[in-house]
């Protein structure tokens, strides 16, 4: 017969082991499905939608016959979520989120927040959406510090931090001391900072302006790094151009094609810290239509050569890629004419243009009234690239204003500066006129960032950066 004690702890262990699987089920509340709690301003489709169910669904899950009878405080089952328990709410996504860095910062398997959110794809957590967590994850309020991992060993960074290599392995449910790579961002055991869950390491910071962007208009990149850092990027498969702005601050600007289809968009982002550790973000920008209006247009079909259009406009593009680490200008842009023209408008930006039912574009830049003759004026500093005559577009003087920022004059009587002169705001440089292929004297004058044309009215209106 065993000895009394090793009974004892025979049996002790037998009934833990018995009791471990309930004990577990109750720890993760499997025995309770995933619910939310009504609060005030909740609608059933509000709902329905940050949790990415049908509202039928819902309905039908909870009992609900008219989804006007919601009431605060009201216990709602969320349908779908298999393996997932307990009370539910709902965080919005930032940008520089990732799903490891949320996962860390929160606390959460990162298995656990991507079955909640059905998130299959990095490009999934784009700034503003909505993010299922737990109630007690959404409701924290501060966060580990994140350490950015050079070429050193997990041991080597633990040791640098006053840490056991040990305590990183459980902070950020990593497999292993042998699981980090170059490059990887770590939270800190023991330590907290402002609420924030970006996936950026404590010494960069960044954000997009505005955190969803439009057809047709311009977009902002915002990154806290040091001065001699370097950086670089990318928006679809535009290059971002990042200069220093003012102290740790760099800035890249973009401009949005206006026929851009509405949806997702990859943005990339490389960082290297003087001391050589680099840093990578991907993540998805939303783009938004830009609701211009339609017109149809019947004009000479000699004006109608989709052909020459899409080669002048390739020369453009061309003049305007460079993105000159000056910046020229200061603040909102002047309009090119003076008043009261200045608020003459015959035709606006991205205005989507019918030519005689055979060909289809948009308008890519703001038409000022005038006559023949009428002045035309720099509406910020710059230096003239252009100065010259195309066969659509006419006379047209181009300016660059910097970090990707030009600005173009068309259609003109005369050309008053040369190639290669620098201009100041309010500076006379040309005359409005009817050269090229128009139907009237008029100046068409374009904006555009990042080799994009974008609407000139919110430079006339918003200083960037």
């Amino acid at each position: 017969m065993l000895p009394k004690t090793l009974r004892t702890l025979l049996l002790t262990l037998l009934l833990a082991f018995v009791a471990w699987p309930a004990a577990t089920a109750r720890a993760q509340g499997q025995s309770e499905a995933p619910y939310y709690i009504v609060q005030p301003g909740d609608t059933l489709s509000a709902i329905a939608y940050r949790f990415g169910v049908d509202m039928q669904t819902l309905a039908q899950a909870n009992g609900i016959t008219n989804p006007a009878n919601l009431e605060i405080g009201q216990k709602l089952v969320i349908p779908g979520l298999e393996g997932v328990s307990g009370q539910l709410s709902t965080r919005t996504v930032g940008f520089g989120d990732s799903l490891t860095g949320l996962s860390r910062a929160l606390r959460l398997p990162e298995g656990v927040l991507a079955r909640l959110n059905r998130v299959v794809s990095p490009y999934q957590l784009f700034a503003g959406r909505s993010l299922i967590v737990p109630i007690a994850a959404a409701r924290q309020k501060t966060f580990p510090q994140r350490v950015l991992t050079g070429p050193h060993s997990l041991l080597e960074t633990a040791l640098q931090h006053g840490q056991s290599p040990w305590a990183f392995v459980l902070a950020n449910q990593l497999s292993g001391t042998w699981a980090v790579l170059p490059g990887d961002v770590l939270t800190l055991p023991g330590t907290s900072s402002p609420p924030t869950a970006s996936a950026f390491p404590q010494q960069l910071t960044a954000k997009v302006l505005p955190s969803a962007w439009t057809q047709g208009r311009t977009g902002e990149v915002r990154i806290q790094a040091p001065k001699d850092a370097r950086l670089s990027g990318a928006f679809g498969e535009h290059p971002l151009h990042f200069f220093l702005w003012k102290a740790q601050t760099w800035v890249a600007l973009q401009g949005v094609f206006a026929l851009a289809s509405p949806g997702l968009y990859p943005l990339t982002l490389n960082v290297t810290l003087p001391d050589g550790r680099a840093f990578h973000f991907d993540q998805a920008i939303r783009v938004q239509r830009g609701h211009y209006a339609y017109e149809r247009l019947i004009v000479p079909a000699s004006l109608l050569n989709p052909q020459l259009n899409k080669e002048e406009e390739a020369r453009f593009e061309a003049l305007t890629a460079p993105a000159t680490p000056t910046r020229y200008w200061q603040g909102i842009f002047k309009a090119p004419e003076a008043p009261p023209l200045d608020q003459c408008h015959p035709s606006y930006f991205g205005t989507r243009r019918n030519y005689n039912d055979t060909f289809y574009w948009y308008h890519t830049g703001l038409d000022f009234c005038g006559r023949v003759g009428t002045p035309i004026y720099a509406p910020a500093d710059g230096v003239v690239v252009f100065a010259g005559q195309t066969e659509i577009h006419g006379n047209v003087t181009i300016i660059d204003h910097g970090w990707g920022v030009y600005t173009t004059y068309c259609h003109q009587s005369e050309i008053l500066v040369k190639k290669g002169q620098r201009v100041h705001t309010g500076e006379l440089i040309g005359k409005v006129g009817r050269t090229g292929r128009v139907t009237g004297p008029h100046l068409h004058w374009e904006v555009w960032v990042g080799d994009v044309p974008v609407d000139p009215q919110e430079w006339l209106s918003q200083p960037f950066p």
